[in-house]
């Protein structure tokens, strides 16, 4: 986990030009969201948006009227967040705290949410008993019958085809390139993020860090979801689509219900 700390904490006036470039994303992921929750019965719940950077789908779900609770273990991230909160008139709505991810039932009392989301992910950040520990965790904190929808997690089995690539997000100011390997034998993801900032016609390097993910394929997560106190009831290409997922999918997404 040192290198996302790395990351989103010590880098993370950096990093928050990346989320800032992928704002109307996060306005698209939060409209097809909150689709979902209304078709679940489930409109204007209690949302726990983990982790939630600057606030990108959790500003947004509240502006669409549900009541949003983010937690990132970035302080500055989550600064960001509560500041935009506040500019848009939504700080009863929507409220951000620094927090682990495998300790919300350390903070939030059994029950609390509604609905739990995990955009863009993180999870395969750390360790495999990690990723359980918040499942686990996140199911002692979201009611029953309430629902965990994760969007954006790399699909394994795609993975695997494609060992080697250069991927990258583009915004007016930014360019991140994500060159990385991929290990068949530890489903690991290993590689760089170089963050380059535009300066007229030319790049500048600003800032470069060391990864290594665990990727999963969806089987592989539906059992960890399943024996985690989840039980999966859509594997998607995404949620806006709902598209049914295949191994040619680069992407998925995954909800689920609590038991």
């Amino acid at each position: 986990m040192a290198w996302a700390r790395d990351v989103f904490v010590r880098g993370a006036k950096l990093y928050e030009l990346v989320l800032e470039g992928m704002w109307e994303k996060g306005e698209a992921d939060a409209l097809a969201i909150s689709g979902l929750l209304q078709e679940a019965g489930l409109d204007h719940c209690r949302v726990l948006d983990v982790p939630c950077g600057i606030g990108r789908v959790g500003i947004p779900l509240a502006q669409l009227g549900f009541s949003v609770t983010g937690v990132d273990y970035s302080p500055y991230l989550v600064q960001v967040a509560n500041s935009k909160a506040r500019s848009a008139g939504l700080a009863r709505k929507a409220s951000f705290s620094t927090g682990e991810m495998a300790q919300l039932h350390s903070n939030f009392k059994k029950g609390t949410f509604d609905c739990a989301i995990n955009v863009f992910t993180s999870i395969g950040y750390s360790s495999v008993q990690d990723d359980l520990e918040f499942f686990r965790s996140l199911r002692k904190v979201v009611r029953e019958g309430g629902l965990f929808v994760i969007s954006g997690l790399r699909n394994r089995d795609y993975v695997v085809g494609h060992p080697a690539q250069n991927i990258y997000e583009e915004s007016e100011d930014l360019l991140v390139l994500d060159s990385y390997s991929f290990d068949v034998g530890s489903s690991r993801e290993r590689g760089t993020w170089r963050f380059y900032a535009k300066v007229e016609d030319a790049m500048k390097l600003i800032g470069e860090f060391p990864t290594d993910i665990r990727v999963y394929s969806p089987h592989e997560l539906v059992s960890m979801l399943d024996s985690s106190g989840w039980a999966v009831s859509g594997v998607y290409e995404s949620v806006s689509t709902k598209r049914p997922f295949t191994t040619d999918s680069p992407v998925y997404s995954v909800v689920a219900e609590a038991l």
